[in-house]
């Protein structure tokens, strides 16, 4: 994986990884503020008319997102 050349925050690599998790949660709240600021790259807008497109064809395939986290869940413990 690349990373930017972003420096780190004062600090940052001395929380835990939950923390850092928060702290990376909460600095996203504050640049999605606008969400209609934040750019939408090409390929997601693709993406998501192809699975609509996909989803009218055939909704009997559409699944309720708690079934799918509950699968999800048993899978990984």
């Amino acid at each position: 994986m690349s990373y930017s050349a972003v420096p780190e925050p004062p600090g940052f690599s001395d929380l835990t990884k939950a923390d850092q998790i928060r702290y990376l949660a909460a600095l996203w709240d504050r640049i999605a503020d606008e969400p209609g600021e934040l750019p939408v790259p090409e390929s997601h807008l693709t993406l998501a008319k192809e699975r609509l497109a996909a989803h009218r064809r055939d909704p009997d395939r559409a699944r309720p997102a708690r079934e799918i986290i509950e699968r999800l869940s048993r899978r990984s413990g």
